[in-house]
């Protein structure tokens, strides 16, 4: 199997990126058994590789609390903290000793600059996904690990300063595309993120403006049919998890409404991530089907 590499990039910064990057890589990892790669190259904050140092010293810390306990015992324990970021730790401890997680999937911190210098062939046969998490500027090592990325995944959200942000981005995108500095090969979908669903007849209105806009251009875009709720998301930053697939912990128990669905007795109450899974369904549904032969 050939690995296939996708990155969620958009030059503005809040709408998402490195939340989504690693609540998706996450999902793969621990539910679909993916081998996964993330490279953080989005200097100086690292957001990815630095909350997956924060989580390590934490399970740690609790891999030392409660060494001695059997799992029985420790799944047998009542609620032992007070404060719920401390609870909510515990029971991704715990989640982890049940069922046997005690590997992670890789995360490499790079600059920019060594997106020129990464082997893109090696790192394939070596992974199922391979994540790009990128800061928004475009560079030279930007460019080139776009160049290798088989799908692009560009967030809008329902603020039109993010919207309009977005569209100049598709732009700048095809500018590139027509002037041979990207492959006319890339796949680009548009996505909703943080949205609300009382923008529904907006956000059909713009898709339809949008797929007029860019109908003649030299590759198609279009938007991905899920739509990410703006409380099922993930843009809860204490639900970007690297160590865990967090809808195994915490359910939104919000409503949220399907594209399709057109009537309002037709909302339905959905799990955490339940529309992150629709968005992976979508993802692979673009990929090659030797892509996805061993799921």
């Amino acid at each position: 199997m050939t690995g296939k590499i996708i990155a969620i990039h958009t030059s503005k910064g809040g709408m998402g990126k490195s939340t989504l990057t690693a609540i998706i890589a996450s999902y793969l990892a621990y539910v679909d058994k993916q081998r996964i790669i993330v490279f953080d190259c989005d200097p100086p904050q690292h957001s990815i590789s630095d909350l997956r140092e924060e989580e390590l010293a934490t399970q740690s810390t609790l891999a030392q609390t409660y060494h001695a306990l059997s799992t029985t015992e420790l799944m047998q324990m009542a609620q032992p903290y007070s404060s719920a970021n401390d609870q909510a730790a515990f029971e991704r401890y715990r989640n982890n000793r049940q069922h046997g997680v005690a590997e992670h999937y890789a995360i490499h911190a790079l600059p920019f600059s060594a997106l020129q210098e990464l082997d893109m062939n090696r790192v394939r046969a070596d992974f199922d996904y391979i994540f790009l998490d990128m800061g928004g500027q475009f560079n030279a090592g930007i460019l080139r690990a776009l160049a290798e990325t088989d799908i692009l995944l560009v967030p809008f959200t329902t603020q039109q300063v993010d919207v309009t942000a977005s569209i100049q981005y598709v732009g700048a995108i095809l500018d590139y595309v027509m002037n041979r500095q990207l492959p006319d090969y890339l796949t680009i979908r548009c996505f909703w993120n943080k949205y609300k669903f009382t923008f529904n007849r907006r956000a059909d209105a713009l898709e339809a403006y949008l797929s007029g806009v860019f109908r003649n251009e030299v590759m198609p875009v279009s938007f991905l049919r899920t739509r990410l709720n703006d409380a099922d998301a993930g843009f809860d930053r204490a639900k970007m998890l690297t160590t865990i697939a967090s809808p195994v912990l915490m359910p939104a128990g919000r409503y949220v409404r399907r594209k399709e669905d057109t009537k309002p007795a037709e909302w339905r109450e959905a799990q955490y991530l339940q529309d992150i899974v629709g968005l992976i369904q979508e993802i692979n549904s673009l990929l090659p089907v030797s892509a996805i032969a061993n799921r």
